[in-house]
């Protein structure tokens, strides 16, 4: 049993922890945001931010103190790299221009870490090329997550990408298919995550989510957004299998469709087993439903290639990154 850690995963309508020794998963918490805290991927108040953490955590009671904290998309910036066969040293001072299309200015204003994928070697035994998941994330970002958590009576342990997070759930599993697509239905968007064998390869964001059902739901009732929002979860009026609902999962699945036929046709070498759905999204039926007639693999909940957790799997389905964020922390 390892050290326990509290994961959280702040997306853009839920606050998700999870209390877990790396094996077990003691406790998970959901909480809706308060309108307005995100906007377009960010906090808009560190200092509302914590307070809603604390208060959070005080109700759950048994929360461990540790944070592995999984940083926003916004935040950071995620690559998949290969690189010719270094030190530890020699990486340390490489890594930075590993962005540098995207970093054009300030690069020391940013923290840089990796994580080791693959390693090629030659025929004699050399090691030639490494495989790496590549993050950096601003100093100043991090430095307020720090003052976040601490404000929240919490410490920041670990911080990682949603890309690291998951893999940990997939890479050295032996639930899991190693070549697989984990879906992601979200508030905002609906994000699929792919690996190859065990490791994370790429990601593909649509811009479709819950949010868009939702509406959708709202405009066909007459109705207030929220008032929407508690329709489709409790499934009151039939509103998950209403119209307005169905031509919103139409509209995911035929993306979903092709954004896995995307990545076959540019990935002819890696042919993806199944999929693992998760978020809110996961717990909508005909959603998923309507997504398994557009393509052509089995779809399981990531809650079965989840740590045990004495919460109900739904609830697990629904925060794998922050419970991924806990583990192999030792």
């Amino acid at each position: 049993m390892g050290k326990t850690y509290t994961g959280i995963d702040i997306g853009s309508s839920t606050l998700k922890m999870a209390v877990c020794d790396g094996t077990d998963v003691g406790k998970i918490v959901l909480e809706t945001l308060p309108d307005g805290l995100i906007a377009e991927g960010r906090i808009t108040s560190f200092e509302a931010m914590a307070d809603f953490i604390k208060a959070s955590a005080k109700r759950a009671g048994g929360v461990a103190k540790h944070a592995a904290f999984v940083i926003p998309q916004a935040d950071c910036l995620t690559r998949r790299v290969q690189v010719p066969a270094m030190s530890v040293r020699d990486l340390e001072t490489n890594l930075p221009y590993e962005f540098r299309d995207y970093i054009a200015q300030g690069k020391d204003k940013y923290y840089y870490d990796y994580a080791v994928l693959g390693m090629q070697s030659l025929p004699d035994g050399t090691p030639d090329t490494m495989d790496l998941l590549a993050v950096a994330a601003s100093k100043e970002v991090i430095a307020q997550y720090t003052t976040m958590f601490s404000r929240a009576g919490m410490k920041l342990a670990v911080a990682l990408p949603a890309a690291a997070a998951l893999q940990n759930l997939v890479k050295g599993n032996p639930a899991a298919h190693a070549n697989c697509c984990i879906i992601d239905f979200s508030h905002a968007t609906t994000q699929l995550h792919f690996f190859a064998d065990g490791s994370y390869d790429v990601s593909r964001a649509i811009d479709i989510g819950l949010a868009d059902v939702d509406r959708a739901i709202a405009d066909a009732n007459g109705i207030d957004v929220h008032v929407a929002s508690g329709y489709r979860q409790t499934g009151y009026q039939d509103s998950q299998m209403s119209e307005a609902a169905r031509g919103v999962y139409e509209s995911i699945a035929v993306e979903v469709g092709r954004a896995l036929n995307f990545y076959g046709f540019n990935n002819p070498n890696t042919v993806i087993d199944v999929v693992y759905t998760c978020g809110g999204g996961s717990q909508v039926a005909p959603l998923l439903e309507t997504v398994a007639s557009h393509i052509e693999l089995e779809q399981y909940s990531i809650a079965d290639i989840m740590p045990v957790s004495s919460s109900d799997p739904a609830y697990a389905a629904q925060c794998p990154a922050a419970v991924g964020a806990t583990m192999g922390r030792g």
